[in-house]
């Protein structure tokens, strides 16, 4: 297990030279990792969406349905002091929505469902013209749904952040930023 997780994050590392995000690499790897081991620990496939340099000015692109789901607000989490990070993240792979943590490296909110973001619209811009369907249009390998769709949008919209993704359905594992892959391993 320790061996996969070193490999793919060293992948993810060497990817990291194309990032335009200012977000230090290391909290961007912290991040990676804590996902990493969780989805290694989890028997079961499990979905999950982490936006990495939230800042509070998108709070309107925020709805919490359920305030049980965010376990992390008003409760700091530093997910750079180690393993305590992981394990309460793994507490969340059951729950809707996304965890979100700032620039460095707190975790803000979970559970939260991101408005706003129109796919379809960034998608266009980023690559016009025509295609099967906006997983091909994004440049994904296989056809994904609404998880990573909306993840690579925000990776769009919210400027300057680094968003992370794990597909339920095949345990997929997905970086964007600024609208773009950055990273996939499965």
């Amino acid at each position: 297990m320790e061996s996969k997780i070193k490999e793919r994050l060293e992948a993810f590392a060497c990817g990291l030279a194309e990032s335009r995000v200012d977000i230090d690499p290391e909290l961007k790897l912290r991040t990676a990792e804590m996902i990493l081991r969780v989805m290694a620990r989890k028997k079961k496939h499990f979905g999950l969406f982490v936006i990495l340099g939230w800042q509070r000015k998108w709070k309107d692109h925020l709805d919490i349905s359920d305030g049980d789901q965010d376990i992390f607000d008003g409760r700091r989490l530093d997910i750079m002091r180690g393993d305590v990070a992981g394990k309460d993240m793994a507490s969340t792979v059951d729950f809707d929505g996304a965890i979100l943590i700032d620039r460095h490296g707190v975790v803000v909110h979970s559970g939260v469902f991101i408005e706003g973001l129109r796919p379809r619209v960034v998608a266009q811009k980023l690559n016009p013209g025509r295609f099967a369907d906006l997983s091909e249009q994004f440049g994904f390998e296989t056809k994904v749904h609404a998880r990573h769709l909306s993840a690579i949008t925000a990776s769009y919209v919210f400027k300057g952040t680094t968003v992370y993704t794990v597909s339920e359905e095949n345990d997929a594992f997905h970086i964007f930023e600024g609208g773009r892959i950055l990273h996939r391993c499965c």
